[in-house]
């Protein structure tokens, strides 16, 4: 029999009962309608939310336990806004080594160059669907940070890494990135406080 645990409530089937893992999956986001998927466990293994649709073809075997957790939009977007601004605090304190080890061409600040852009990516991404979920803009919150001088910074870094102009990439990481990071913080952080507030 296939264990079952959804926000704590537990049930028990025969796999055949489904074709596969999606169709499982399906039917219990039916059941949750305006909440989001926040944890899944298989057999008490983390999997990560961005990896599900690799699991959906994949056939329920008898033996497996699987706990998943819902939680309402509004928690999850709490959380997620949190995460982020830790994540960002977590990248300021490296820019300065990452800056030196792309300016000495070390293989490791090429990585780290390559995480910080798609963890930009991330955050502008997360900012569009702020604004959508909460009408809050950037520009309705105080902020002494130009969107447009943000906008010339990451052109300029994209130019920087397409060229792979280690010095102006350096230069970038020290100097202008964090007032990338500065702007996103706030905002995030300004977001929040309205969330919470209205929580």
């Amino acid at each position: 029999m296939v264990k079952l645990n959804i926000n704590g409530n537990f049930e028990t089937f025969e796999s055949s009962k489904y074709k596969n893992f999606g169709e499982l999956l399906d039917e219990i986001v039916k059941k949750y309608k305006g909440m989001v998927l926040k944890e899944v466990k298989i057999n008490d293994k983390d999997v990560p939310i961005n990896r599900i649709d690799e699991l959906r073809d994949a056939i329920l075997d008898e033996d497996l336990e699987i706990s998943v957790q819902f939680v309402p939009l509004q928690e999850f977007f709490i959380s997620t806004l949190t995460d982020v601004v830790d994540y960002i605090s977590n990248i300021e304190k490296l820019l300065e080594k990452v800056s030196s080890n792309v300016l000495v061409g070390e293989s490791e600040g090429f990585n780290n160059i390559k995480d910080l852009a798609e963890g930009i990516s991330a955050m502008e991404n997360l900012r569009v669907n702020s604004i959508k979920m909460t009408g809050y803009a950037p520009s309705d919150f105080e902020n002494n940070i130009d969107e447009k001088r943000i906008t010339e910074i990451l052109t300029d870094f994209v130019t920087a890494l397409e060229t792979r102009d280690l010095i102006e990439l350096s230069d970038l990481l020290e100097e202008k990135i964090p007032l990338v990071l500065e702007y996103y913080r706030n905002y995030f952080m300004n977001v929040l406080n309205v969330l919470k507030q209205n929580n």
